[in-house]
């Protein structure tokens, strides 16, 4: 094929991220720039049309070998790849799709960002085996994407699945959206921080107001996870609101669509899932209707600032009638050389070196010494691996018990192995995967 490279872009509030990707969906570089701020819909688009073409230099490939470009949007997108509505950047009303392509001169595609987060995630993250899946993604909102057999739910303009808006009180907190009781006005960041300010108000006592420092006005997802974990009463009380609303919503949801999976991501699950999901979790397996049907499963999004970018690619692939659906190939075959040796086609890969969850081969910061840490493990596992596999050499490397307890948080499934069992295993496993590997 003599144009097998893909281009995906991700356009938000505050940033563009692009990345030019195999079809098998390594991306081979990526790049990222700041969204001027109050930029008109031609700033926009030169941009956008700047990123692809740049993508495509630092990946030193001529731009007439990329297939097709694929554009996510924060906001409604119609089925003919029109901005219908950015409530955060100029694009209102314009025809992104017809513009790029005439000045890209190559297929061009269109889409809302969560709805492609969710694609993203079914072609290489947590979703892949399920056909039937609602994400969810608690952020500044609460966005959403639903999938229903392999197929998006876009409805007649391109709007459905607006999660964020569902009404779940009659009488709630007013949203963004101007309707009362939405899921967002519970759950969305925006919200939680007007609820935390309101008890501050009203003399509740909060370690928010020494985290927040400087800023009391921005309440950050972290912040709000050291508050869980120091059992502040207020936001806890806020924060079990807020599980709750999504709780009711997940239930109400599963009534309808009877799916496979929930997907949870976005920036406020990222710092507080621990402490919301298994609530979650527990409202699907305690509802009396679905008592004697398969509760579907309450997972994390695994591919991080990659979805929504990666999901463009799979929405361009899916526009030219290639499936995204099948085997991993993002990883590089191993060959056991003998001697503890591991290498890949192109070298024998010596001292101690880990594949990455995204296909990358690397070397780790520091040399692990004796026991393996839990922030040597938070640096060989950013990519949310499924499975982590240790080929241990000579070596006999014991994990820390923190690092033991960050694995089983991450519901990562470990395996210590020889070299040559860990080559085996690994070319074997069709799972998000990692591999560190001790001489």
């Amino acid at each position: 094929m003599s144009n097998p490279y893909f281009i995906g872009i991700d356009v938000g509030g505050t940033k563009i991220y692009g990345g030019l990707v195999s079809p098998e969906g390594e991306i081979l570089t990526n790049l990222k720039i700041a969204t001027p701020p109050k930029a008109s819909p031609s700033t926009i688009t030169l941009l956008i049309i700047k990123t692809a073409r740049d993508l495509a230099i630092a990946g030193r490939i001529p731009f007439r070998n990329i297939r097709a470009v694929g554009v996510a949007i924060p906001g409604i997108v119609d089925n003919d790849g029109k901005v219908v509505i950015t409530p955060n950047i100029h694009l209102t009303g314009v025809d992104l799709k017809k513009i790029l392509a005439k000045k890209l001169r190559i297929p061009v595609c269109v889409g809302n960002d969560v709805n492609l987060g969710v694609l993203g995630e079914c072609w290489l993250g947590a979703g892949r085996k399920a056909k039937n899946i609602i994400g969810i993604f608690p952020g500044t909102g609460v966005g959403g994407g639903i999938v229903i057999n392999n197929e998006f739910l876009a409805g007649t303009q391109g709007a459905a699945a607006e999660i964020g808006h569902m009404q779940i009180a009659d009488e709630g907190p007013l949203c963004t959206c101007g309707n009362k009781g939405c899921l967002e006005a519970f759950a969305g960041r925006w919200a939680i921080e007007k609820a935390i300010h309101e008890g501050l108000a009203g003399k509740k006592r909060s370690i928010i107001t020494t985290l927040a420092g400087k800023n009391p006005k921005q309440i950050k997802s972290g912040m709000l996870a050291k508050a869980l974990s120091a059992k502040d009463p207020l936001v806890t009380a806020v924060m079990r609101r807020a599980t709750s609303a999504l709780a009711h919503a997940c239930v109400s949801l599963n009534h309808i669509f009877n799916s496979d999976m929930f997907l949870f991501g976005g920036g406020v699950i990222e710092a507080c899932g621990d402490f919301m999901l298994p609530a979650i979790e527990k409202a699907l397996k305690n509802d009396p209707f679905f008592k004697r049907l398969k509760t579907p499963k309450v997972v994390r999004a695994k591919l991080g600032d990659d979805a929504v970018m990666l999901g463009a690619v799979a929405m361009a692939k899916r526009s030219l009638g290639e499936k995204i659906e099948g085997k991993y190939k993002i990883y590089p075959l191993l060959k056991y050389k003998g001697s503890d040796r591991i290498a890949t086609e192109k070298e024998v890969l010596e001292d101690i070196f880990y594949v990455r969850a995204d296909g990358k081969i690397k070397r780790p910061k520091n040399i692990f010494a004796g026991k393996i840490s839990e922030n040597d493990l938070e640096e060989v596992c950013r990519k949310s691996p499924d499975i982590l596999i240790i080929a241990k050499g000579t070596t006999r490397p014991a994990i820390a018990p923190k690092g033991l307890k960050l694995l089983k948080k991450k519901n990562i499934t470990l395996h210590i192995l020889t070299s040559q069992q860990a080559v085996i295993l690994f070319n074997h496993l069709d799972e998000r995967k990692t591999l560190l590997s001790f001489p």
